[in-house]
This record gives structure tokens, C-alpha cells and sequence, in this order.
């Protein structure tokens, strides 16, 4: 091989590396810009999800979440750096929302039905009302009038006072977070004088029992 064919050929071997450095800092250059729309895009996203959290929070009236000042350096691939991100910023997002559909619902039992809420809270204090109205049977003689009074009253009045303390406690727990304070709660009333009306005649049935 002469010197001018050796000098040719080295020629392209530079090319040849030219081409090849130009090819990968254009890959690099293209991996960059990629990597650099992605963290945007998530920094536009994280931002939007903390306004969203905020203004979540002045409704239901809560202090807003702390958040770390200054977050902790990434080591390591950026691009999995930025696959994890975009997995936490999903996994926020369903919690946000989770959260939004919890503030407003009722505080008590909030994945319950208005009615089950409110028949759970009825038949607690009715449950209350039926063990009074059999202590009272049992212990209670009618032998006067004062007696009877006192025993009507008792076994009129607990089904009532009964159901007026479930009718204030749903008021104040099933109450959400976030709602139209001037909307009615759903308190399921007719339910309600069924389930403490009916004690009298369950505490009646388990005395003569």
C-alpha cells in the first residue's frame, strides 16, 4: 500500500469516527431534550396538583400540608429518576382524588349510603332506648298513679328522646367537610321515628316475654 492509499484510508477512519461522535452527541443531545420536556412537564403537573391540595384544603378549612423546602438530590439514571417521579405523581394524583371524593362525603362512614348511616345511628340509640325502657319495666311498679305517669313517661318519652339525639348526631356527623351549608342533610326522619317508635313495642314483648 502506498502512502497515499495509508492516507486515504485514514481519512475515512476520521470520518468514520466524526460520523460516529456526531451521531451520539446527537443522541445524547435528543436523550436531553426528552429528559428535559419530561421533568417539565411533571414540575407542571406536581405544581398543578399542589394548587389543587390547597384549594382543597382552605374549603374544608384545614391547615395545607407541609412540604419539604428543599427536596433531596437524585443520584443515579435520570431516566429512572423520572419513572419513579411519574409513578409518584400518579400515585398523588389517585389520592387526591380519593381525598376530594371523601371531603365530600359525611365524616362518619363515608363510603355508606345516607339511609345505612342514618339507620346505624337510629338503631344505636334505639338499642339505648330498649334496654332503658326494660330497666324501667322491671324496676318500676305501676301501683299508683304517680307510678303509671312515671312509666308512660318513661316508655313514651325514651323512643322520642331517642330519636332526637339520633336526629342531632347525624346532624353533626354526616355533615362533610365541604358542601353547601344551606343544603339538608339527608336524615332519613320517617326511618328514624320507625326504628325509635318501635322500641316500645320490642321493650314491651321482651318484659311479658
Amino acid at each position: 500500500m502506498s502512502a497515499f492509499d495509508d492516507y486515504i484510508a485514514q481519512l475515512r477512519r476520521l470520518d468514520d469516527a466524526r460520523r460516529t461522535a456526531d451521531e451520539a452527541a446527537a443522541r445524547t443531545a435528543t436523550a436531553t431534550e426528552s429528559l428535559g420536556q419530561r421533568t417539565s412537564r411533571l414540575a407542571e403537573q406536581a405544581a398543578a396538583q399542589r394548587a389543587v391540595v390547597d384549594d382543597l384544603a382552605r374549603a374544608a378549612r384545614i391547615a395545607p400540608p407541609r412540604r419539604a423546602p428543599n427536596p433531596p438530590p437524585l443520584h443515579g439514571d435520570p431516566t429512572a429518576d423520572l419513572d419513579a417521579a411519574e409513578t409518584d405523581l400518579r400515585t398523588a394524583g389517585a389520592e387526591l382524588e380519593e381525598a376530594r371524593y371523601l371531603a365530600h362525603r359525611a365524616p362518619l362512614l363515608p363510603r355508606w349510603r345516607a339511609d345505612e348511616r342514618n339507620g346505624l345511628v337510629y338503631g344505636l340509640f334505639a338499642l339505648v332506648c330498649v334496654l332503658v325502657q326494660l330497666l324501667v319495666l322491671r324496676n318500676l311498679r305501676a301501683e299508683d298513679t304517680l307510678g303509671v305517669g312515671l312509666l308512660a313517661a318513661v316508655l313514651i318519652g325514651a323512643p322520642i328522646g331517642a330519636f332526637g339525639l339520633g336526629w342531632l348526631t347525624i346532624g353533626v356527623a354526616a355533615r362533610p367537610k365541604i358542601g353547601d351549608e344551606e343544603k339538608r342533610l339527608e336524615r332519613n326522619y320517617r326511618l328514624g321515628l320507625v326504628v325509635c317508635g318501635s322500641t316500645l313495642v320490642v321493650a314491651c314483648l321482651g318484659f311479658f316475654s
